[in-house]
């Protein structure tokens, strides 16, 4: 009986090492800054496996402090991980999307592993977005308008927002970008109400969208 609950005991043990080893141990840490190489406060931080996109998952994400540091505190399966970082409100976008990626910026990579299960990488959000704002109106009595808004550019990549009157939106800098307007509405339907959009990075421009019915 002793003999058995021994077996028992060990057996256990091994099998409860053989699961700690299986077990996500990584950690991904580091800071973000911004173009210049300052620290960026309050930025959110995304790590995504190598070779896949975040249309396939949703991506495990933090912020960072008020020295741009940022640390997800464990839980990674070995392996490599893209790091991205966006902050919209200071005019840095989710790079990782292909509307606003830049395909001469790599993004940030660290590798997991069993001898180096912890990673450090500094994330810079690269350069700013422009940013478009406004209102969507009826032209003649300037309600607002429901409306999801199409941002496309001339690679076929797009964003879209969905909008109750007021909207505030990030574009690509440098890039010819076309709006489409679809109004929640039959007595509208789809406009292309303005001429392509180029903007420059930083550039904030105030756009009022006037709607006429059909």
């Amino acid at each position: 009986m002793k003999f058995f609950v021994a077996f028992a005991l060990f057996a256990a043990t091994l099998f409860a090492h053989s699961q700690t080893k299986d077990k996500t141990l990584g950690n991904i840490k580091g800071t973000v800054t911004d173009q210049n190489g300052n620290p960026v406060r309050e930025a959110t931080v995304y790590a995504v496996p190598q070779d896949i996109s975040f249309e396939n998952l949703s991506p495990r994400s933090t912020t960072s402090n008020a020295a741009g540091e940022f640390d997800f505190r464990g839980g990674f399966a070995l392996g490599t991980y893209k790091v991205y970082s966006r902050k919209d409100s200071d005019g840095y976008p989710d790079t990782s999307d292909s509307f606003y990626a830049d395909p001469k910026r790599e993004p940030a990579k660290v590798e997991l592993t069993e001898d180096h299960p912890s990673a450090s990488a500094t994330v810079s959000l690269g350069d700013k977005a422009a940013v478009v704002a406004g209102h969507v109106v009826d032209a003649d009595n300037r309600t607002p308008l429901k409306a999801k808004l199409v941002f496309m550019d001339d690679d076929g990549n797009s964003h879209s927002v969905l909008v109750t009157g007021k909207y505030r939106t990030l574009i690509p800098a440098g890039k010819d970008i076309t709006l489409m307007v679809m109004v929640m509405s039959p007595n509208y339907g789809s406009q292309a109400p303005v001429p392509a959009l180029r903007l420059s990075s930083g550039q904030e421009m105030d756009m009022d969208i006037p709607l006429s019915k059909r």
